[in-house]
């Protein structure tokens, strides 16, 4: 499905104050007002981005009780199991959380991350049985899960286990009666940034009972060094949960970003050094969600998330480069078990006669890998262009995964199939769901009828959104390097798209890369050119030949070659321009 380019409004006028007000390129001002920053000290805080602006946790509904009691639990010698979800996110809250108790001086703090397979995402009764029977009387913290867990935390009330729930998920219509409650959207929160991820969350936590163990304001000097070098396993969970990267969740990924480039523990090391990232080049977001997020993924989808946990906190820097190959391993399986999956599922919907009119895609199917329907739901979401629920049936409960496209509020959609669904819970853009697999059908039809009350052909066409048209003679080394100060990208903060309409291609385009699948080419407009990219394009690239005209729409980045800087356009997409005559 080609995408429609839709060309963002533009403000001469707003964006001509905005940058003299700031001191800074029209360019610059005017992707700024694209992403709703049109005050000058609000634009400059977004650009510094300082580590002052993070809010403090203390205003984080449930953080000083929960804190409190880890506080009190590690000073009496209890036992405490943080308990954490098997993504990224859960994985690297829960490396949080025990790091700061083991530098703290905890006796043996425990991680328990449940089998995704035998045990499913959440807080279950199995697993605090098990937790009930090694650490009788512990103290359970949860990250990144546990909001939805109502019967659970009565069940470990039951079990004689103190329950603190720390997550960020959508909160359901009844709240477990855990001990302790840590959520920024709970009931009467006045917490300014209530799209955290799980391990900031755990984060939170973590900096309040550093600073009870420091002098109760702050956090010893070594504590303190802690929180700053943890802050890049926040950067990784916040990028790789996909939350928006607004207010302090930028900080958070900033600072935690040019930590992890600068000072990161062991096992981060060795995952950017098996990923190819080397010092030279700044790290940045993308490296993140492509290269480092899906290896520690991995470990949870094919066989054990400990391993993940084991490589984030471990301090010898060679059990820590064996760990990154286990899951560099893992990743490597997950992705043939990953690209299997995608074409019996395309396979399905072809024999049902295609998408047809159906709005919203329910496939599934016995033998499918449950640690892997996440990213296949992922990719046909992304294919079909439309909100997609990838179910690995099984007997007597299915478990599925659901993925969404843009103004599509997953969660709400799947309340209104809550009768036939054993659990779900999630949020807008992602959610997992358990069934019965007597169900699937149902399913199928009632999130259709959903989606097609809901979206409007409009919305399900697939729309790449331009920042703005400029000329190629506007894309100095200087403004381009300042467009690179609105990283890091995400959600609420895309990479800027540029259109340049009318280019010449300036000699015969090349295929480059192991597969030979990415174009290589340069373009000239009047007296200017520049390098261009567009990666996965060779075999649609076909068509330019040297001398055709083309309209480009690409990210621009500076490309560093030996000691060398240029600018580079990383190519989107393209359409020939009409010769005249």
């Amino acid at each position: 499905m080609k995408a429609r380019w839709r060309l963002r409004p533009h403000q001469p006028g707003l964006a001509s104050d905005l940058a003299r007000a700031a001191a800074m390129s029209p360019l610059v001002a005017q992707l700024l007002l694209n992403r709703g920053v049109g005050d000058p000290d609000r634009a400059q805080a977004f650009l510094s981005s300082k580590m002052g602006s993070l809010h403090d946790p203390e205003l984080l509904p449930g953080a000083i009780e929960a804190a409190a009691r880890i506080h009190q639990a590690a000073r009496d010698g209890r036992s405490i199991v943080i308990y954490g979800d098997y993504d990224v996110d859960g994985v690297c809250g829960v490396s949080i959380l025990w790091l700061c108790l083991k530098l703290a001086g905890a006796r043996d703090p425990t991680s328990y991350i449940p089998h995704r397979v035998d045990e499913g995402y959440g807080l279950s009764a199995t697993a605090l049985d098990k937790i009930a029977v090694e650490h009788p009387g512990a103290l359970v913290v949860t990250v990144d899960c546990g909001i939805s867990a109502v019967a659970e935390a009565q069940h470990a009330r039951a079990l004689g286990l103190e329950l603190i729930i720390t997550d960020h998920h959508t909160i359901g219509q009844e709240l477990p009666a855990a001990d302790v409650l840590v959520h920024p959207r709970l009931p009467g929160s006045l917490y300014p940034n209530g799209d955290l991820c799980g391990a900031a969350v755990g984060f939170k936590v973590a900096w309040q009972v550093c600073k009870l163990f420091g002098d109760g304001k702050r956090a010893s000097p070594h504590l303190r060094d802690f929180l700053l070098r943890s802050m890049g396993y926040v950067a990784l969970a916040t990028i790789a949960d996909v939350v928006p990267l607004s207010d302090e969740n930028r900080v958070l990924v900033k600072h935690g970003l040019a930590g992890l480039d600068a000072n990161p523990m062991p096992g981060a090391a060795a995952l950017l050094e098996l990923s190819g990232h080397t010092s030279r080049k700044r790290l940045k977001s993308g490296t993140i969600g492509f290269a480092i997020g899906p290896r520690i993924n991995a470990a949870g989808r094919m066989e054990r998330a400990a391993a993940a946990v084991e490589l984030l906190t471990t301090s010898d820097t060679a059990r820590a480069r064996a760990l990154a190959l286990e899951l560099d391993d893992c990743n490597t399986r997950r992705q043939e078990v990953e690209r299997k999956i995608v074409q019996e599922a395309h396979a399905k919907i072809d024999a049902q006669g295609g998408l047809g009119e159906r709005k919203g895609l329910v496939v599934g199917a016995e033998g499918w890998h449950p640690g892997v329907i996440g990213i296949v739901a992922s990719r046909l979401a992304e294919i079909y262009h439309r909100p997609t629920i990838v179910v690995a049936l099984a007997a007597p409960i299915a478990q599925g995964s659901a993925r969404s496209i843009p103004g599509f509020n997953l969660y709400d959609a799947l309340s209104d199939c809550r009768d036939l669904l054993v659990a779900f819970g999630g949020h807008a853009a992602a959610a997992g769901v358990k069934l019965d697999p007597a169900n699937l059908a149902g399913l199928a039809e009632r999130f259709d009828a959903r989606c097609r009350r809901e979206l409007t052909p409009d919305r399900l066409e697939r729309s790449l959104w331009i920042d703005a048209e400029v000329p190629l003679a506007s894309l100095s080394l200087a403004v381009v390097e300042e467009i690179e100060r609105l990283e890091p990208h995400g959600i609420e903060n895309p990479r800027p798209l540029l259109l340049t309409s009318d280019v010449e291609i300036v000699g015969e385009p090349r295929a480059v890369g192991e597969r030979a699948d990415h174009l290589q080419f340069t373009c000239r407009q009047g007296d200017f050119t520049a390098r261009a990219i567009a990666f996965k394009q060779a075999e649609k690239g076909r068509i330019l030949k040297a001398g055709v005209r083309a309209s480009v729409v690409y990210h621009p980045s500076v490309n560093e070659w030996k000691g060398r800087r240029e600018v580079q356009l990383e190519v989107r997409d393209f359409e020939l321009v009409d010769n005249p005559g």
